[in-house]
């Protein structure tokens, strides 16, 4: 090859070369500009941070729900079918504000001295702990496809409460999971809030059932794995250790000290 020929070629072949360096560098740029402006609540990681998915067995937990057309099955339908048929405005109301699962959404039904956007510490745990609980929840949501009672067609049809409506798998519910990993996390910091917090979790689990978003024992298998998630992350050091940091912050959040 001539030489200025062989010239052209290695210049042509450089910007190839340097191309990945450029992209790479552009990607991390990119994705540190994310980070940056994306809330830390639509963040989620892929991964578990604290919890090995392999020792805690959720699918073993849950079970699996009634089969359809069993006779546990159709009971079911039929108390959500009378709960949304007699439910109240206001209660649809409440109900509609429990669709969201953030932990000032869990406390705005609640008493307390909690201020969304503040106490960042504990929000940014508890985020963490949601996230971990949903990587988890999708072990057994991949196992089943239970239609959500507003879905299935009867004489007389769910009516589910206005706005957005559940998409997936109805077993077992993310939200009374959830609820009950809220509760669980939250009781080992103020054990005196208990009772309220057990009220708190029957209000926002039963949201559920009158917006005809999920049945009984959809709830029953939400609330197992929620308490043990809960039990095992304060279980695991790291995570311990950065909960006992908040417990002051959370105190301060139910006007306690």
């Amino acid at each position: 090859m001539p030489a200025v020929r062989f010239r052209h070629a290695l210049l042509r072949q450089a910007p190839l070369r340097q191309a990945p360096l450029r992209n790479a560098l552009a990607g991390l740029g990119l994705a540190f500009s994310l980070v940056l402006s994306v809330p830390a609540s639509a963040q989620q990681r892929p991964y578990l941070l604290w919890l090995d998915g392999a020792k805690l067995d959720v699918a073993h937990l849950t079970g699996l729900p009634p089969a359809q057309n069993s006779p546990e099955a159709k009971a079911e339908f039929e108390q959500v079918q009378q709960l949304s048929l007699n439910r109240t405005p206001e209660r649809e109301k409440q109900a509609i504000a429990d669709q969201r699962q953030g932990l000032v959404n869990f406390l705005n039904g609640m008493e307390t001295s909690y201020v969304d956007n503040t106490h960042r510490e504990v929000r940014l745990l508890f985020r963490e702990a949601q996230v971990e609980l949903s990587i988890l929840l999708k072990s057994v949501h991949r196992l089943t496809s239970r239609p959500r009672p507003f879905q299935l067609w009867a004489k007389v049809r769910v009516k589910p409460c206005p706005g957005a409506r559940p998409e997936g798998t109805s077993f077992p519910s993310g939200h009374a999971a959830t609820a009950a990993l809220y509760a669980e996390l939250l009781k080992a910091a103020v054990p005196d809030m208990a009772d309220k917090l057990e009220e708190r979790v029957k209000s926002y689990d039963e949201s559920r059932l009158i917006c005809g978003f999920h049945y009984p024992s959809d709830l029953v298998a939400g609330d197992k794995v929620g308490r043990a998630v809960a039990k095992a992350l304060l279980a695991e050091r790291a995570f311990k250790s950065r909960f006992d940091e908040t417990i002051p912050e959370i105190k301060v959040a139910f006007g306690m000290k």
